[in-house]
């Protein structure tokens, strides 16, 4: 082989490799984008359930009622799982009186959607009516607490303070499973 041949070769050898870089570049840059569109979304998603709990925990009727639109027309989104749809239920279940009769629908179509069957099962055994609700707060101090406050208002537990607020849901979960536990027998 000649020197030109063995230069056109390595060259076409170079081209070819630049070729793939070229490739998996194009292909991992879209992965990553729609990882990220994913992402973006779910946050957008959470975002507004947020909201819609809070306008249908509103005394206000209308805003309960626009609540109650936004968690129903959330519970179908494409980006919902079972545990979204679990705390729907649950969010529809604490409900007052004034907006049971159409929170207990919703929350009948929402439960039907949950694709696990004793998820299901579990949910559709709460009893409906308001109950208590964690909160997480940052102190005087700047730590951040979790605290549990009854439905009448009280406050029930109060959590150690935390340095971050990832720390404080952290230790809110767990005290949440503890509480949610069966009871000894």
């Amino acid at each position: 082989m000649t020197d030109s041949g063995a230069t056109l070769l390595a060259a076409i050898i170079a081209a070819g490799v630049a070729g793939v870089g070229l490739i998996w570049s194009v292909v991992s840059f879209m992965l990553t984008r729609r990882t990220q569109r994913a992402t973006d979304a779910r946050q957008e998603w959470s975002r507004r359930f947020e909201h819609a709990h809070a306008l249908a925990f509103s005394s206000d009727l209308k805003e309960a009622a626009s609540g109650l639109t936004l968690i129903e027309a959330l519970a179908r989104e494409r980006w919902v799982t079972d545990e979204d749809r679990a705390t729907a239920v649950s969010i529809l279940s604490s409900l007052t009186r004034v907006a049971e009769a159409p929170a207990a629908q919703l929350r009948a179509t929402i439960l039907a959607e949950v694709r696990n069957p004793a998820v299901a099962a579990a949910l559709g055994r709460v009893a409906p009516g308001p109950k208590g609700r964690f909160e997480v707060y940052r102190d005087a101090s700047g730590d951040y607490r979790w605290r549990l406050k009854s439905a009448g208002g009280h406050y029930l537990a109060v959590s150690e303070g935390h340095s971050s607020e990832a720390a404080a849901m952290s230790s809110l979960e767990l005290a949440r499973r503890e509480l949610g536990s069966e009871p000894p027998e």
